[in-house]
């Protein structure tokens, strides 16, 4: 208990207080590049991410939540970039419609091109219509040749079928079925729980489409939002978020469109705070864009809001069919300047040998601490243990609150990211992850503003907002057990 006490004692000297929203870019030029890792506009937020790549340039069309009290919200806007480092940020792509349309306000959808047209379907919102005879959600689609101007479709919307809530009925997602030679569109619905339905049309230019019926529908989620639906080799794909349980990204995989589809031992793709992820493609590699909230108040005891910073994973798959998702090798290359760490601060049981830090927790907490985390900048280590220690992994900052800590590493059968207050745990996010003995665990962590993702084996990513960490010491930790972390080197940009 002691060296407990004396282990928080150190922190609180050298920890400095919470910094108000350290999510905000600096001013830039709208129409000139600028880099990171975890981009937002310099004014508004990232909420769901629709994905298009093409010629070179990923085009990420994105819901803006201005955080304005508006009655209308959710425009469409975008990023491009060539390289998912340096992003230009586009504007307003679909705008808003008025009280009387069925897109007062704006939903998720999908970019598909067929011919020389691209089409944008989305969802349309009206929460004025609540009580009437028309149904709050419908969809709707607009139509570019340059994929920046854009034009809606009058005339056009489709509603809940029947049968199905009236008023949820959204993020519709098509793609191109080569087992029927037609497109499907897949859409997020309720009937009694969420459900996906689908439609079918073979030409996009005068679409008819047709009701097919249920598409997945498994009974447990209140609604299966954001639905993806892709071919990759000899597996069919279907990604969606869930908003009442994990509210995180889920997969499933098929060797059909029409299923039935596997759910796999662990099929999140992050936790709860990457969401509404969907994919695309460019020739080589398969990329998961979703976005990380911020919390309210900008506060780390705060709660989860709508929308924040878009994320951007490498999606892979394994040999079984199952996914995988590691650092996008961009990322991991522009982090090329090696820094070697020398602990400031650790306990007494604490061995270190060239690179390597053994941790020897009898029966409380072991430490190394190295520095301030400033700016950007990864976190790269092997860990392995000859038994599992109760919780082991990686130190990031501290607030103004007195004994306070934030812990991303293992504990109970997960990964978890850890805020530790007066004493209390409280968990934010957390993915299944079991832990073998005599094992090595690869760990890379990348850090950007109040963002953190943890990387493991290169096959599963913990994504979590700690605003405390920027100015404050990082480390290492491992409560009752002994780990030892290997080659322990810290990468910046230049």
């Amino acid at each position: 208990m002691m060296k407990r006490l004396f282990f928080l004692f150190l922190l609180d000297i050298l920890m400095i207080s919470c910094k108000k929203d350290s999510t905000k870019l600096e001013p830039v030029n709208p129409s000139m590049p600028f880099f990171s890792v975890y981009p937002a506009p310099v004014k508004g937020y990232v909420g769901d991410v629709m994905p298009f790549y093409e010629n070179n340039t990923f085009h990420l069309f994105f819901l803006m939540d201005w955080r304005d009290n508006a009655p209308q919200y959710h425009p469409w806007y975008k990023f491009t970039t060539p390289d998912l480092l340096n992003y230009t940020y586009q504007g307003q792509m679909i705008g808003l419609g008025t009280a009387g349309q069925q897109d007062y306000t704006l939903g998720t959808g999908s970019v598909i091109k067929a011919g020389n047209t691209y089409y944008g379907y989305y969802t349309g919102h009206n929460y004025l219509f609540l009580g009437t005879s028309h149904p709050q959600e419908g969809i709707l689609y607009a139509t570019s040749s340059d994929l920046n101007k854009w034009t809606k479709k009058t005339g056009f919307l489709i509603t809940p079928p029947e049968g199905y809530d009236f008023n949820n009925f959204r993020d519709p997602n098509i793609f191109f079925n080569d087992v029927t030679n037609e497109y499907w569109m897949v859409i997020g619905a309720r009937k009694n729980t969420g459900t996906l339905v689908y439609y079918t049309t073979k030409d996009l230019s005068n679409p008819n489409w047709a009701f097919q019926g249920d598409f997945y529908s498994p009974g447990t989620y209140d609604m299966l939002e954001c639905p993806d639906v892709f071919k990759w080799g000899n597996y069919w794909y279907l990604v969606f978020s869930d908003t009442n349980i994990q509210n995180a990204t889920h997969y499933r995989y098929a060797n059909s469109p029409s299923g039935p589809w596997t759910t796999p031992a662990n099929d999140l793709l992050d936790s709860r705070y990457f969401y509404a992820a969907k994919t695309t493609f460019d020739g080589k590699n398969r990329y998961l864009f979703g976005w990380v909230p911020t919390k309210s108040g900008f506060s780390d005891a705060g709660s989860k809001d709508f929308a924040g910073n878009m994320s951007t994973h490498l999606l892979t798959q394994n040999a079984d069919g199952t996914l995988a998702v590691n650092v996008p090798a961009a990322i991991d290359k522009v982090f090329y300047k090696e820094n070697t760490v020398t602990a400031t601060a650790k306990s007494s049981d604490e061995v270190t040998s060239g690179l390597d830090y053994q941790l020897n927790a009898a029966a409380d907490t072991s430490y190394a601490l190295f520095g301030n985390v400033n700016g950007p900048f990864i976190i790269k280590t092997t860990v392995n243990f000859s038994q599992v220690p109760q919780s082991f992994g990686i130190l990031l900052g501290a607030g103004s609150v007195a004994s306070q800590t934030y812990h991303l590493g293992f504990q109970n059968g997960n990964a978890e990211s850890d805020r530790i207050a007066s004493g209390s745990t409280v968990t934010e996010a957390s993915i299944p992850f079991t832990l073998a003995a005599g094992t090595n665990y690869a760990l890379e962590i990348v850090i950007e503003n109040s963002i953190a993702t943890m990387y493991i084996n290169g096959k599963t990513a913990l994504t979590t907002r700690i605003y405390a960490m920027q100015g404050a010491p990082w480390g290492i930790y491992c409560v009752n057990g002994t780990a030892t972390f290997r080659n322990l080197t810290k990468y910046t940009l230049k």
